[in-house]
């Protein structure tokens, strides 16, 4: 009698073991990038961009301005292929952020995380408040004759003491202009460091 009680019994552990094995794992969710948390920074950046002695800050800084601020971010996407240091289109090569940047192994995770998710990242409103920014889908027929800078995303290092920003102006259809700059945060206080121009129309 008691070896017919267990052989149920040695059945239902065995389902119970088989269930468990079965059971998928849950995955971690992803860690998203929280750009409101960097706005401040944003701000500080495109302000040391802006007030740097370059053309950048000669379009701007005047009495009458004639070029505006796209009111969103453009965010770059960013290519791992090593044989691509400029890539078309508004993309960047990993290896040029290592360059300018300098590596680890929590940057190169870092600067992928800051381009990879696809939502919108509009101008801090510190810059909105200073500078004539402005939607290009919304303009009037005067404004059409403006012309524009579009700041792409700022990169930041894992210490958030580095960053690489590229800048375009665009001046009509075939008339432009890009430069990459390379910033520190010093004492607190962001300072363009470096310079360069990428493109020119």
């Amino acid at each position: 009698m008691k070896e017919y009680f267990l052989i149920p019994v040695l059945f239902l552990a065995l389902a119970c073991q088989s269930t468990i094995k079965k059971t998928p794992k849950t995955k971690t969710p992803e860690k998203i990038f929280n750009y409101s948390a960097f706005e401040k920074d944003y701000a500080e950046i495109l302000e040391a961009i802006l007030t740097h002695d370059t053309y950048i800050s000669r379009l701007i800084i005047t009495e009458k301005s004639e070029t505006y601020i796209e009111n969103r971010f453009t965010k770059d996407m960013i290519h791992t292929a090593y044989n691509e240091d400029y890539p078309s289109g508004d993309a960047i090569g990993i290896r040029e952020l290592f360059d300018h940047l300098n590596y680890s192994k929590q940057d190169s995770i870092g600067f992928l995380n800051q381009t990879r998710a696809r939502d919108t990242v509009h101008i801090p409103q510190a810059i909105v408040h200073k500078y004539m920014v402005k939607d290009s889908n919304r303009l009037t027929m005067e404004e059409r004759f403006l012309t524009k800078l579009i700041f792409h995303l700022p990169i930041l290092t894992h210490d958030g003491q580095k960053a690489f920003v590229s800048v375009d102006h665009i001046c009509g259809g075939l008339c432009g202009q890009g430069w990459y700059f390379i910033l520190d945060k010093t004492k607190g206080k962001w300072k363009v460091v470096k310079y360069e121009g990428t493109w020119e129309a």
